[in-house]
């Protein structure tokens, strides 16, 4: 395995962290400063989560996760080098994992329940990005674990992450700072297609799952620009939870879960409700997210029509009024 990526791996984890914290505290200081911030509160609990993501992460990561990874690159069916572009490609696979494991992160509830505290965030801003649950460790190494199987080093793909999540910070960043860019939004992931993906809005909802780049979902079809007239809202749809309230981010979906589960009368529907996508039931299948997005879309369409139809209706009156 080669020893210069290793080196730099333990050099590179450090700086990128050192540079996150300081980012972070920057922002904060500014929206302070400002008066942009609208709860200090929240920021604290979203450090909180960190804290208790990070922990069991880290422990695992030198154990568990790096040991998996070794394994896997033992067993490689290919045999790659170093050289530039098998970093880029490294990177390219990286950003595919991690979009495919984020929309698991969106249709599976047991997989929402631990993703999905890190939608309660109400407000966009850098600390928001390191809202985590306390077993993220279960769902976030699934985007790296088996990268080595195809012949990446697996420092290499640590060190790829740790790129690819300062980026992942910087689009969580406010937008005092950073507005719209849509000459980006052609390849990236901008801080703009980031807070769509935060949005509760219903035209807005299950849309721009890439962390770098957006052609992902350009691809899959799920990539959705900001609107002029759509002002992002944050959080989670139809749950009350409170952002600023360490226990209701980090419990409150298992709660609801588990209330769901046993108000199922046959075993499978239990299991239904682990496995299938949030909002699902057993009485009637629920509504899916992408229904609610199209639903939206359609009401807006309908409206656009009624109201085309209504001026055009007005229009030869109100011209026949003033020619008399």
């Amino acid at each position: 395995m080669n020893q210069a990526i290793q080196s730099f791996f333990g050099e590179s984890r450090s700086l990128f962290f050192i540079v996150s914290i300081s980012l972070i505290v920057l922002e904060w200081i500014i929206l302070l400063f400002s008066k942009d911030i609208k709860s200090n509160k929240e920021g604290f609990v979203n450090i909180l989560s960190y804290l208790l993501e990070i922990i069991p992460y880290t422990l695992l990561g030198k154990i568990v996760i790096l040991g998996g990874m070794m394994w896997m690159y033992q067993y490689r069916l290919f045999t790659l080098g170093t050289e530039w572009y098998i970093w880029g490609l490294a990177y390219l696979l990286y950003d595919f994992m991690f979009y495919s494991i984020h929309v698991l992160g969106h249709k599976v509830r047991f997989f929402w329940c631990i993703h999905g505290v890190h939608h309660t965030v109400e407000e966009m801003k850098l600390t928001a990005a390191i809202r985590g649950s306390f077993i993220g460790f279960i769902q976030g190494p699934l985007t790296i674990i088996f990268i080595p199987l195809l012949g990446f080093d697996p420092f290499m793909v640590f060190i790829v992450e740790s790129i690819a999540r300062i980026y992942g910070l910087y689009e969580h960043i406010h937008e005092k700072f950073v507005g719209k860019q849509p000459w980006l939004e052609k390849i990236f992931i901008t801080p703009s297609v980031h807070r769509v993906h935060h949005a509760k809005n219903h035209k807005y909802l299950d849309t721009n799952y890439g962390e770098t780049f957006s052609f992902w979902d350009r691809i899959f079809g799920t990539f959705q620009t900001q609107l002029e007239d759509e002002v992002p809202e944050y959080g989670i749809v139809h749950d009350k939870i409170n952002s600023e309230n360490l226990w209701d981010v980090q419990f409150i979906l298992w709660k609801d879960l588990w209330r769901d589960i046993k108000s199922a009368p046959r075993f499978i529907d239990k299991l239904k409700y682990i496995v299938m996508y949030p909002g699902w039931n057993h009485i009637d299948g629920g509504k899916k997210a992408s229904k609610y997005r199209n639903d939206a879309w359609e009401s807006d369409v309908k409206q656009k029509e009624a109201t085309q139809i209504l001026l055009s209706d007005t229009t030869p009156k109100t011209l026949e009024n003033n020619t008399n």
